[in-house]
């Protein structure tokens, strides 16, 4: 990593500077504030340690600076004893972690394995999929029908990686949450009509980003859950509208109902999840595919 130290004690800069080197990083010395965010501005500087006190722009300032060019870049408070404050003001700032004058050096180790693990990231991997058993979430959104797409692509992102989906599959499956899921929003909580959305799509947006901001309608959320495991996937989506009358649904056996365009997005959910069914009152659905086992 290329480290940056700013400190007014050369002690203290040939002590850092020393330890650093020792461990495989580059190392960059800055005496005051100003000469340090010169330093991170012209140089791809990945972790910083700095004084709380320095002259020309003190430690606070350089973190306010250092975040807001890039919030994630570690950095290190190093504080006088007699100041643990502002010791506490710099991790509420975003510094990652704090030193104390004299720099006991198990703890400056302690503080480089955090820095050094910041700056590789929290990733998963394919290692990390192959020993994952299940995944249960709860999301509350509101009637926000631009960012579905967004809330969707959350849900189902690891399904491929479970073996309930094949990759090519993953669109079509997004497609027909979307469909439940504009579905609970436009028709549940909006209480719009399927008639105008076919005869006036225009009309039906514009509608409903109106009624979505008045009463009763602007409270109404939506309750997304899902749990995927080795064996299926399972979503319910619930809305707080007044249900709809599930038991007159066409029959998703009859191809010819694939034509009809009143209710033709259910009847596609309907064919393609394993199971499919409503609560009495009608405004929670529940959605399962299974793994299909090879033969």
């Amino acid at each position: 990593m290329n480290l940056l130290i700013a400190d007014d004690s050369a002690e203290v800069l040939d002590f850092l500077q020393d330890f650093l080197v020792k461990a495989g990083h580059a190392v960059f010395c800055a005496r005051d504030g100003e000469e340090a965010l010169n330093f991170f501005q012209k140089e791809e500087i990945e972790g910083i340690f700095c004084a709380l006190t320095l002259p020309k722009l003190g430690g606070l300032e350089l973190l306010k600076e250092v975040k807001s060019v890039n919030s994630r870049r570690p950095l290190v408070m190093l504080c006088p004893t007699s100041d643990s404050e502002n010791a506490l003001n710099a991790v509420q700032l975003g510094a990652c972690d704090y030193l104390i004058k004299a720099i006991d050096p198990l703890e400056l180790r302690r503080t480089l394995d955090r820095v050094e693990s910041l700056h590789e990231g929290f990733h998963f991997s394919a290692y990390a999929l192959d020993h994952l058993l299940q995944e249960t979430r709860t999301l509350e959104i509101g009637n926000d029908f631009e960012g579905v797409n967004r809330i969707i692509a959350f849900m189902t992102q690891d399904l491929p990686s479970y073996g309930i989906l094949k990759q090519e599959q993953l669109f079509r499956m997004n497609m027909l949450l979307k469909e439940a899921i504009e579905n609970a929003i436009f028709h549940g909580n909006l209480e719009l009509s399927s008639e105008m959305r076919r005869d006036n799509p225009k009309l039906f947006y514009k509608t409903a980003a109106q009624k979505r901001d008045i009463d009763p309608y602007k409270n109404r959320k939506l309750i997304l859950q899902y749990d995927i495991s080795r064996n299926s996937a399972k979503y319910v989506v619930r809305d707080e509208g007044k249900g709809f009358a599930h038991a007159d649904l066409l029959d998703p056996a009859d191809p010819d109902n694939l034509l009809r365009i009143e209710g033709r997005g259910l009847i596609m959910i309907m064919n393609f999840m394993d199971e499919v069914f409503w609560n009495d009152r009608g405004n929670e659905v529940t959605m399962v595919r299974y793994r299909k086992r090879k033969t």
